[in-house]
């Protein structure tokens, strides 16, 4: 029986800033999906410059050179509309957070108070001195709040971060969309109380 929903902090709950800007102003994000992540990867390895990744990311979208510069590279962005979905589920789950994060670096994404407010139990990498995707994190994540691993649901934007969840015993879902990661949940969790 499901009793738990973990999230991931960066690229779930707070907005991978390129994804977000693909959602928004992409036209047939979906179909092109694979190929603009697979452009943010090189760019991320340093295989190609940043500038190289714009005008790639322009010829592959159709969207004007400039307008890409200006905008592709936003703020960081709290994900609030699965914030609030997370939210609605509180009572009837238990909510945890799992993120890779260096000492001290999370308060200025979700202050103290914000974990404690939204999040039943909260798993830093630099805290407990593991990291995504080793199965022992989960693990301490499940134990936090209070459940077994096999009782939890890991949402991941990472597929090795998914792996690591299920070899854990959790069950996962790699987030791509808020609406594919709300659509996966509900599917697992009506799958759970049937």
């Amino acid at each position: 029986m499901i009793r738990a929903i973990i999230f991931d902090c960066f690229g779930v709950l707070y907005v991978d800033t390129s994804h977000d800007f693909y959602e928004k102003h992409v036209p047939g994000y979906q179909a092109l999906r694979p190929k603009l992540v697979e452009l943010n990867k090189l760019s991320d390895y340093g295989l190609i410059t940043q500038e190289e990744w714009k005008q790639q990311v322009s010829e592959v979208t159709g969207l004007d050179d400039e307008y890409v510069a200006k905008n592709i590279q936003g703020v960081n962005v709290c994900n609030q509309q699965l914030l609030d979905f997370s939210q609605s589920l509180r009572g009837q789950y238990k909510l945890g957070m799992l993120s890779n994060i260096g000492i001290g670096a999370m308060d200025q994404f979700f202050s103290s108070e914000q974990r404690q407010e939204l999040f039943d139990a909260v798993v830093l990498s630099s805290e407990v001195g593991l990291i995504k995707p080793h199965p022992e994190i989960f693990k301490v994540m499940a134990q936090r709040l209070g459940c077994q691993p096999e009782e939890c649901i890991m949402i991941d934007d990472i597929e090795d971060n998914c792996s690591g969840a299920d070899a854990a015993g959790m069950r996962s879902i790699l987030y791509q969309t808020n609406q594919q990661t709300i659509d996966d949940l509900e599917m697992l969790l009506e799958q759970d109380h049937a």
